[in-house]
């Protein structure tokens, strides 16, 4: 039997500071789905370092830090994308604890914004 955590609208935070951080650990996959306008690149990163301090914190995803660009499947298409460029369904498969979605706010390139941001945490076993 599947579960799923209820669908997030994260689009007002990551649009004000073009980045959310989520703590996927104990999901299998989590789904993103843009919808359009979205300016910009939504770039998908992932981490297993929760920002922990010996004797201090266990660390969270507000904390989190060494992100690496992990890959996302575009549900249509079957391609796989560390950038998310368009509005679709992406799935990436839990292999980190904290999953981080990070845009563009600097003036020089295409401001990232999206008009919604939901992601979709799913458990299949």
């Amino acid at each position: 039997m599947a579960i799923g955590k209820p669908v997030q609208d994260l689009a007002l935070p990551f649009n004000s500071v073009y980045k959310i951080t989520q703590d996927v650990s104990g999901w299998d996959s989590v789904t993103i789905q843009t919808v359009s306008p979205i300016t910009g690149s939504i770039y998908v990163y992932g981490s297993n370092d929760g920002g922990a301090q010996l004797g201090v914190t266990q660390g969270n995803a507000s904390l989190a830090i060494n992100f690496n660009p992990i890959q996302a499947t575009n549900l249509a298409t079957g391609v796989a994308t560390t950038v998310i460029s368009a509005a679709g369904s992406y799935k990436v498969p839990v292999n980190n604890q904290f999953l981080q979605l990070q845009g563009n706010p600097t003036t020089g390139a295409t401001i990232t914004n999206v008009y919604k941001l939901l992601l979709f945490n799913e458990k299949t076993g």
